[in-house]
């Protein structure tokens, strides 16, 4: 008699939505955030940008912002989370691995790889450079 196997999950949304996707390229398992973020980005200029920081590993973050970078590029940059989070600020560079525009006038989505992840002390305040 054959054995019929039913799938865990009712749809293939469902397991990318738990990042259990058996064919993703992620090195580590994802930590769904949905958190607001002050990003301050240093390179030529000093920029802050409100964010939505939808998930990150030390390993890679994607996150919604007003920000437009270019694929392959580098960036740097501060997170500081609202207070009720009672989360350290975070020093983070990576390279821009994927960036979303699903309907024009929306926040961009942004995807990086790491190649730095520090937390900061708890009273890091943001100054410009």
């Amino acid at each position: 008699m054959a054995q019929i196997r039913f799938a865990s999950h009712n749809s293939p949304g469902e397991a990318i939505m738990l990042g259990e996707c058996p064919n993703q390229q992620r090195s580590a398992t994802r930590k769904f955030l949905r958190l607001p973020a002050w990003m301050v980005f240093y390179g030529v200029s000093f920029q802050k940008h409100v964010a939505m920081v939808r998930d990150m590993t030390r390993q890679g973050i994607f996150f919604y912002s007003d920000v437009r970078p270019q694929l392959g590029e580098e960036m740097a940059f501060v997170m500081k989370f609202p207070k009720w989070t009672q989360s350290s600020p975070i020093a983070c560079k990576g390279k821009v691995v994927r960036v979303e525009q699903a309907v024009p006038g929306a926040a961009t989505g942004v995807a990086l790889s790491l190649t730095r992840f520090f937390v900061l002390n708890k009273s890091w305040t943001i100054r410009a450079a």
